[in-house]
């Protein structure tokens, strides 16, 4: 009769010693860190994607950043590894002029100081304390509850152009639109409705905990996108609600064009 061979030191032995050492090591910063008010657990791979995973799933390498803010979507992707281009469009005066700064020593990062919308023109925006919430739209209460820096301290006229207009002027390639507008998405997209169909996949913050007036709901969303022939990727926790915190205030979710 065979007899499996024992496995020496599983256990007992020093690779045991060290596996106890390592769980008790591990377990000890989990506690001290539940003392501190937060939770350690593993996150797997298969479970949380980030953007870069599908811009590389799709082979993008062209990236259309509208509301850029300061840069710091383009930094990111930068720092994941993204060569391609990015053209990185920002309406507010003091945001823009710290973009194009950071864009500047970047061959393949292109700025441009204007707000897409659903017409050309100009228009009002809001700015707020924190650059991050300025927004053409007008605020609810609780945006001030989500965060006082929303406050606003003056408005600024800016420039209005649609995307339909300015695509033919980009680089071309394999497509990706990221939208971050504070409420202004749904306006971004009307003004994008010839060339949507050209992007490979489209990233949005939505809301599910209004912060601005007028700003369409999730269903909305998913809806308009799936009437345009994109599905939902992706979505990824963005902020949570200060008084429920297990529920959700802003969502990124990323919209995947429809296989055929």
């Amino acid at each position: 009769m065979y007899r499996a061979p024992r496995l020496m030191g599983s256990l007992s032995g020093p690779g045991g010693r060290s596996a106890r050492v390592t769980d008790r090591v591990r377990d000890r910063v989990k506690s001290l860190a539940r003392n501190f008010g937060y939770d350690i657990r593993r996150i797997d791979s298969h479970v949380h994607k980030r953007p870069i995973d599908f811009i590389r799933s799709r082979g993008v390498d062209v990236v259309v950043d509208v509301g850029a803010n300061v840069g710091q979507y383009a930094e990111r992707l930068r720092s994941d590894g993204y060569a391609g281009w990015i053209i990185s469009a920002e309406p507010v005066r003091a945001a823009f002029e710290i973009l194009a700064a950071r864009a500047a020593a970047d061959a393949r990062w292109q700025v441009l100081d204007l707000a897409f919308g659903e017409k050309q023109g100009c228009s009002e925006i809001n700015i707020s304390e924190a650059s991050v919430f300025s927004s053409i739209r007008a605020q609810l209460p609780s945006a001030a509850a989500f965060n006082a820096e929303s406050r606003v301290i003056s408005r600024e006229t800016i420039r209005m152009a649609r995307l339909d207009d300015i695509f033919p002027e980009l680089p071309g390639g394999r497509s990706f639109l990221k939208i971050d507008t504070q409420g202004y998405e749904q306006q971004v997209l009307m003004g994008a409705s010839g060339c949507l169909a050209k992007f490979l996949g489209v990233q949005m913050e939505l809301p599910i905990v209004h912060l601005y007036e007028g700003t369409w709901r999730f269903h909305e969303a998913a809806a308009y996108m799936h009437e345009r022939g994109f599905e939902i990727s992706n979505i990824v926790p963005v902020n949570y609600d200060f008084a429920d915190p297990v529920s959700l205030l802003e969502i990124d979710c990323i919209f995947c064009a429809r296989r055929t």
